[in-house]
């Protein structure tokens, strides 16, 4: 990936509800863009809508020049699959899954193959022992903290080797300790990797190793500092 973007897009509910007007915004690769403002302002759906999550009533998502909003479900999935990468707010882990299971989902959904998946083990238990949770990895989320949860949303997000995690509130649920190591994180993968980032939250901390940030106000943007 080296650029992904959004041209006019407006996404409109029923009952006259804008969530989002008129966006216009870039996304190049090794960017860390942090998206501000009040809730409501349109951070959930912006994410959305970059990550093939939700699609726009008007307007257009392109990575690398692609038209991608208007691609059928099984080339979306492939892009979500192979290019992005989650992490939520409230994790989402499966809570019928283990912390192994929880992270080797998104394989299951992109391989459709044991055979093939069985090989990504190894990479999965060396993600949990980057963050100090092999010794969890046969327990199940209701027996996690929301730190915990937190590290395991993370493994997940990466077990395919994303080139952009998109992050909504990857600290509204989790205290201080669990929150350093998300900057740390975040840090860490962008200047290793060049990872992308696009995080959507309310937390400042983030301003101080933003490439981009943006501020959103009733679904528009009403700046961006680079």
């Amino acid at each position: 990936m080296d650029k992904l973007s959004c041209k006019e897009v407006t996404k409109e509910y029923p009952g006259g509800i804008t969530a989002l007007r008129n966006v216009n915004l870039e996304v190049k690769k090794g960017d860390i863009v942090v998206v501000m403002g009040p809730s409501g302002s349109g951070k959930t759906t912006l994410i959305n809508i970059l990550g093939l999550l939700d699609v726009p009533t008007k307007g257009s998502v392109y990575l690398d020049g692609r038209e991608i909003n208007r691609l059928n479900e099984r080339e979306k999935c492939e892009i979500m699959n192979s290019t992005f990468g989650f992490i939520f707010q409230f994790f989402y882990l499966i809570p019928e899954l283990t912390v192994l299971e929880n992270v080797m989902l998104p394989l299951w959904i992109k391989e459709k193959s044991y055979r093939r998946i069985k090989n990504y083990y190894e990479e999965a238990e060396k993600l949990l022992g980057d963050f100090n949770l092999l010794k969890r990895k046969d327990a199940y989320p209701s027996h996690l903290s929301g730190g915990e949860m937190q590290k395991v949303a993370i493994c997940r997000s990466l077990i395919c080797n994303p080139e952009i995690i998109f992050a909504d509130e990857p600290t509204g649920s989790i205290d201080r300790e669990s929150s350093e190591m998300f900057f740390n994180f975040v840090q860490l993968l962008n200047k290793k990797k060049g990872m992308t980032f696009f995080i959507g939250t309310h937390n400042e901390k983030f301003l101080q190793f933003a490439t981009k940030v943006v501020y959103l106000n009733d679904g528009e943007i009403e700046k961006i500092k680079e």
